[in-house]
């Protein structure tokens, strides 16, 4: 035997230990046993109008929300507005400590500038899209003196709400904050009902704030990768201590929904969570009404949408034991609306590869990248800042030619199944068998990926 093959057999034989042991550890770890599969740590989805739990998971565990506190926040200043000692004309002014904390790249900020004022207008834009810390801090100070005094108007809402909460920041930077997705939702809900303009700001797709341009840290919102019909809102969250969280709405026909993810296991995932999440209420709602219930809303189903489209699926990948967002893709009538299980091309730059692309040739490669560290886990750079004319690079490119290469040596191979989701880069789970192995699991409905041996 020479070394050649022998080393073959050898790496062979480590990458299918690698796979079951993996495989096995994800098949020995909890199985959720509700009707949707979703990596968060505690979910819930209510009925805005009854206030019905239609779905729900871990939902009165207390976690950590990291910046969805802002919504607490939120409705602390709408209040204000309320009883008339606050308008959206109003002018904030900001000091120097608050405009030099704005440009810290470790926060969520729009910048803002020592002895300027803004308008509240401005400023409830800059919360409610860029998740701006300085700008709810500096409307905290102005209403209530300091943020210790806006954070004791929050606990006492939530107090008298009978929510299980309690705040220490205004923000959610603190891992000290403490909230369960019920919770969450509840004060989502009393926030859209008592103050529904929230939604004018919640929904918008970018701000111009002092001529920088700035979009919104949800992504399902029109325009974003995970764009989901009626969506228009409403607060995301990451921190390292809660992990990735969101609170989403939509509105569909006249009923709305809004749902809670708290510690989901990556940026992206919250948002495939929180779509299978809605999706089965939406499904349950319409069932309800085809058994005689009052009318609910319309049911997205495949032939209503156009024939190149992706939909969240109960089905888990793993990828270098790192879950990624996962859909199933009914394609064109050239491949029979054949269902394929897809990954984006650009989510794969955070599990081990990457992804560069060639707009002249239409061309995208992706390189297993051995050396590169895994950061599918929550990110941190939830601020977008733009200049006026600049776009989403992503957004240009048509897929046409994916070539896969196992390290930067390798000539690669072209993958079969590529795909064009509104513009961004998608590929079947199948075609990743020339970076390592793939497994799947049809009893659990999961596949396993392993390109590190």
């Amino acid at each position: 035997m020479n070394n050649k093959t022998g080393g073959r057999k050898v790496s062979r034989l480590f990458k299918m230990i690698t796979v079951f042991a993996v495989t096995a550890a994800l098949l020995c770890g909890s199985l959720s046993a509700y009707a949707v599969s979703i990596s968060a740590k505690g979910g819930i989805v209510l009925d805005q109008s009854t206030g019905e739990a239609l779905y729900e998971y871990n939902a009165d565990t207390a976690v950590v929300p990291a910046s969805m506190t802002k919504l607490v926040a939120l409705y602390v200043i709408y209040s204000h507005i309320a009883n008339g000692s606050l308008s959206k004309d109003t002018l904030i002014p900001v000091g120097s400590a608050l405009a030099a904390y704005s440009r810290d790249p470790g926060y969520s900020n729009v910048y803002l500038t020592a002895g300027e004022s803004y308008t509240l207008d401005e400023l409830l834009g800059a919360i409610c899209v860029v998740s701006a810390n300085a700008a709810v801090m500096a409307v905290g100070d102005y209403i209530c003196g300091s943020e210790a005094g806006l954070v004791n108007e929050m606990n006492a809402l939530i107090a008298n709400w009978g929510v299980n909460g309690y705040f220490v920041d205004c923000t959610g930077v603190s891992s000290k904050n403490r909230i369960s997705p019920r919770g969450m939702a509840t004060v989502a809900n009393r926030l859209i009902t008592d103050y529904p303009d929230i939604l004018n700001y919640s929904s918008l797709t970018s701000i111009n704030f002092r001529g920088t341009r700035y979009y919104p840290t949800n992504k399902m919102l029109p325009g974003g990768a995970y764009e989901y019909f009626g969506a228009d809102g409403l607060k995301t969250g990451t921190t390292s201590a809660a992990g990735c969280c969101f609170t989403g709405t939509a509105s569909r026909d006249g009923k709305r929904l809004i749902s809670v993810v708290m510690g989901s296991s990556s940026t992206n995932m919250r948002y495939v969570d929180t779509i299978k999440m809605m999706d089965y209420s939406w499904d349950v709602l319409a069932k309800r009404a085809a058994s005689g219930g009052q009318q609910a809303p319309a049911y997205t189903e495949k032939t209503d949408k156009p024939k190149d489209y992706i939909v969240a699926t109960d089905l888990r990948c793993f990828i270098n034991d790192w879950e990624i967002p996962t859909f199933i893709h009914y394609g064109n009538e050239q491949n029979g609306y054949q269902d394929c299980a897809v990954v984006m091309l650009d989510d794969l730059k955070d599990y081990g590869f990457d992804v560069s692309y060639d707009l002249a040739t239409d061309t995208a490669t992706v390189i297993n990248n051995t050396d590169k560290d895994l950061t599918a886990g929550p990110n941190y750079g939830e601020q977008y800042t733009y200049g006026e004319n600049e776009k989403l690079a992503i957004s240009d490119w048509e897929a046409a030619k994916v070539l896969l290469k196992n390290g930067p040596n390798d000539p690669g191979v072209y993958a079969q199944n590529t795909f064009d989701i509104n513009g961004r880069g998608a590929i079947s789970i199948d075609e990743l068998w020339h970076m390592g192995t793939v497994v799947w699991n049809e009893k659990y409905n999961l596949t396993v990926v392993v390109t590190r041996y």
